[in-house]
């Protein structure tokens, strides 16, 4: 279980930070203990399709949050963020055992 300082340092890493009121970020560590209504707003790194209200708003993460984005919650991102995610993190874990050998 982590930290609420894990918890926020991580949180810390998106760039929509300072601004976000998303209940359900795929940076949180205990996503799964948060509650969003039908109405909210989703994170844009995670959305399908945009709503007129977030129109401008980036949708593909930068690597830097997708570096940061806890295994369970790869699930949560649209499908180009996952696709990145995963080819991120077969890099990195690559990089990783074969500096091990």
């Amino acid at each position: 279980m982590s930290t609420k300082k894990e918890i926020i340092n991580n949180l810390k890493d998106c760039p929509r930070f300072s601004v976000c009121l998303i209940n359900k970020c795929p940076l949180d560590y205990e996503v799964e203990l948060r509650t969003e209504l039908p109405e909210e707003e989703k994170c844009p790194f995670t959305i399908k399709k945009k709503r007129k209200s977030q129109k401008g708003i980036r949708t593909q993460a930068p690597d830097s949050v997708l570096k940061v984005i806890p295994e369970s919650n790869v699930k949560m991102l649209k499908k180009g963020n996952l696709k990145r995610w995963h080819d991120l993190h077969m890099t990195t874990s690559w990089t990783i055992n074969k500096s091990k050998n």
